[in-house]
């Protein structure tokens, strides 16, 4: 059974009585409308920028976008307009339309006005993030427009498909594919949106092409037409029955997955890209598919955290310890999204010191060199994993700091890194005994209160990230401790077992949850939540209290092997805090339970010997006394090694650059095909008879005047040149050289040929003419 391919046009239909049901009937109204909320529905559930204070879904509206934009498509293929006419009106209602609606998700204004004023104060908002401080806005105006206007236009298509070109698969294939995306990437179960939509379209395909066959009935004269239409659609409704209830039975028992590694190593790629197209449109925070530890320089915190016991990679170091393996550290939390700020990448050649481009302050006291021999096992991107302190490897790299000699944020392997290939990296690592010279808690308690001016960015809380509850707590973890006990060091343990020891509850699915943006607050309250709430609530309470603190992403020690290496897997992703002690740098702190079997555990020092004044390398300061932030020196730089001099600049356009030479890149190699395919269509021999006429009705089909399935070669090619007169010849040159070719099995000699050729050269020209013309009103 074949669907509506392009059919009768109601220049080429006889005039009858005018009706305001449509020709296709009601029932092909209602099938496309299912299909069309099937999609529209499915997209709101996905509740991809969350919810609104109330509760309510933020895209509530985009069901009535698509239907209302279904509407329009409908009147405008019905109106005696020019499809371009329709189209370009369509575009402009549709605009007002969505403003308005986004305009009520955005404000609760009772006034129109006031809402409209709301949704320009957002879009203020969102470009002065993105354009003015290159930050992921959370304003969520920019998506609900681009959502709103794409479900409109898809709905305008699908029934101008339907009614205007006659051409349902077009309309499915639309709304299938916008369906299908939005099922790829949401972790919402909607499996009954599919089924509606899959028989909404089966049944759609088996009315048009009824409404076809119907015609062709009438013109033949076969008695009893209603009788016919009747059977044939209880037949096809018994094939949409059986054909769904086989695809729902194998759906139930089939398990297959025969394109599970096809994307393998797109993965990351795909998704920096989807990272960067977000920061574009903004205020996505629903969870969708892919890796969640991809480590690139935004971090979202979604509401679910998925994963699994794929091995990542397997390494070696030299002291035989499982170590914390670091990726990448955020120091500006948004309220939903962590950043690296004023990113500034720059290259390091191998066996040169990786953090010489960088102001990272890393004491050798107290620690040792570990070797660390990495094997990459599945997809990790080209982000450089190292325990600790990094200072050797023996790849080039790129180093990324926040601003141009600044903190450090990241690496990245400069020339990638396959699966299957092994980096050496050197590091310093921490003593965690006191007798070699490592930490203890009366060290950090009598660490300096006095910190470099640099790492003032680490104790900043962006307006409108945290809520009072954030300051409430943090006012009264400090309050319970003693007096003499107020210390960074004290206030970040007591901090660590509040919520390592706590009522929290470590939960991967919290969706639902948290409906606003300040993902700290909703985690206190609800206190449910993974690695990712776990650590940033602890970074944003010690914030509070002005102690520098950030947030590092990147994988748990793993398991250990019988040949002494460890083993890591995508279940050992992980985020933890990172605090900084003048005169010992960034001490780790693990705040989340749980994982003990990937080497997860909280931060545990010996009690030390006491220690009566400020550490070596600290600023004037005592323990509990206010903490300040002075200037910095001009190179305050103790303890880092040197070899500024030694790394080259980044290549012109920074690190963001990649986006855009894929895009160009692109868009010239679409360039080269659309040249190719210009020279292989000069070059080519003229066609066959049959592919010149077909040529003819798929040009003029497009412009709504394809011919009708019961018509034949003469008889469309008559009807045409009455439209336009001044091919007829042409076109009746067209239909007699197919007929003869095809039917009389005469092929046409030379000047017959040329004569073809002649004609088809002038009616792809003219036949244009036919995206102007006004058509008659349809019944």
């Amino acid at each position: 059974m074949t669907a509506l391919g392009t059919a009768s046009r109601s220049s080429l239909s006889s005039p009858g009585e005018r009706t305001l049901a449509p020709a296709e009937g009601w029932s092909t109204v209602l099938l496309l409308a299912a299909l069309l909320a099937a999609v529209g529905f499915a997209l709101d559930d996905a509740r991809w920028v969350g919810t609104t204070p109330d509760g309510e879904s933020q895209t509530w509206f985009v069901p009535a976008a698509i239907l209302l934009g279904a509407a329009w498509g409908l009147v405008g293929a019905k109106a005696r307009m020019p499809a371009l006419v329709v189209h370009l009106i369509g575009a402009a209602i549709g605009s007002v339309v969505v403003i308005v609606l986004v305009a009520g998700v955005v404000s609760g204004a009772p006034d129109l006005l006031e809402r409209l004023r709301g949704l320009n104060a957002s879009l203020e908002a969102f470009a002065g993030d993105v354009f003015v401080r290159h930050l992921r806005s959370r304003e969520t105006s920019v998506f609900l427009l681009v959502v709103g206007l794409v479900g409109w236009g898809t709905g305008a298509f699908a029934a101008f498909a339907v009614f205007r070109r006659r051409r349902p698969l077009s309309a499915i294939l639309m709304a299938g594919l916008l369906l299908l995306a939005n099922l790829s990437l949401t972790f919402q179960p909607q499996f009954v949106h599919l089924v509606v939509f899959a028989a909404a379209s089966l049944l759609l395909l088996v009315r048009a092409n009824l409404v076809e066959q119907r015609a062709g009935w009438v013109r033949r004269r076969i008695g009893d037409a209603g009788y016919v239409s009747g059977l044939f659609m209880r037949s096809g409704l018994t094939f949409v029955a059986v054909a769904m209830t086989g695809a729902l039975a194998l759906t139930a028992s089939a398990s297959s997955a025969p394109l599970a590694g096809a994307w393998r190593g797109l993965d990351d790629d795909l998704v920096r890209l989807g990272d960067q197209l977000n920061k574009i449109i903004g205020g996505v925070n629903a969870p969708a598919r892919g890796p969640n530890a991809l480590f690139s320089s935004e971090q979202t915190i979604r509401g679910l955290w998925v994963s699994s016991n794929e091995v990542v990679f397997r390494a070696t170091t030299s002291d035989g310890l499982g170590h914390y393996w670091r990726a990448a550290v955020y120091d500006l939390f948004d309220g939903t999204t962590w950043h690296q700020s004023e990113r500034f990448g720059v290259r390091v050649e191998a066996a040169q010191p990786l953090l010489g481009p960088t102001r990272e302050i890393v004491p050798e006291l107290g620690r040792h060199e570990v070797a660390a021999t990495v094997t990459v096992v599945g997809s990790i991107g080209d982000i450089v994993l190292t325990p600790d302190a990094p200072y050797v490897l023996d790849r080039p790299a790129i180093v990324y700091g926040n601003a141009e000699g600044g903190p450090f944020a990241a690496a990245e392997f400069a020339d990638g890194l396959r699966d299957g290939e092994s980096y050496t990296v050197r590091a310093l690592v921490r003593n965690e005994r006191e007798a070699d010279g490592g930490l203890t808690q009366a060290r950090l308690t009598a660490a300096s209160q006095a910190y470099p001016g640099w790492l003032a960015r680490y104790a900043h809380i962006e307006e409108g990230s945290v809520g009072p509850m954030t300051y409430q707590t943090a006012e009264r973890i400090v309050a319970a401790l003693p007096a003499d006990e107020r210390d960074a060091f004290h206030v970040a343990d007591a901090v660590q077992r509040f919520l390592f020891a706590g009522d929290f509850e470590y939960r991967t699915d919290v969706r639902g949850l948290c409906g606003g943006n300040q993902v700290v607050d909703c985690f206190l309250r609800t206190r449910a939540g993974y690695c990712e709430y776990f650590a940033t609530t602890m970074v944003m309470l010690l914030r509070t209290q002005q102690i520098p603190a950030r947030l590092a992403m990147g994988y748990l020690p793993g398991r250990k092997l019988a040949d002494g290496a460890w083993e890591v897997d995508r279940g050992a992703a992980h985020a933890w805090v990172e605090v900084y002690f003048p005169g010992y740098g960034w001490v780790t702190f693990d705040p989340t339970p749980g994982n003990t079997e990937n080497g997860q555990r909280p931060t545990s020092l010996e009690p030390g010997v006491a220690v009566p004044s400020p550490s070596p390398g600290g600023s004037p300061g005592g323990p509990g006394g206010r903490r300040t932030f002075e200037p910095d020196e001009p190179r305050d730089r103790p303890g880092a090694s040197p070899g500024a001099g030694n790394v080259t600049p980044p290549p012109p356009g920074g690190a963001g650059g990649g986006l855009l030479a894929v895009l160009v890149t692109a868009l010239l190699g679409l360039g080269l095909l659309v040249a190719a395919l210009s020279v292989r269509e000069r070059r080519r021999p003229t066609p066959e008879p049959d592919v010149v006429y077909r040529g003819v009705a798929r040009l003029a089909g497009r412009f709504g005047y394809g011919p009708r399935p019961t018509q034949t070669a003469y008889e469309y090619a008559t009807v045409l040149g009455e439209i336009v007169p001044a091919v007829r010849e042409e076109l009746a040159l067209v239909a007699r050289v197919k007929v003869e070719a095809t039917y009389g099995r005469r092929q046409p000699g030379p000047d017959a040929m040329a004569a073809l050729r002649a004609a088809y050269g002038r009616l792809r020209v003219r036949l244009l003419t036919l995206a102007f013309r006004r058509r008659p009103r349809r019944r």
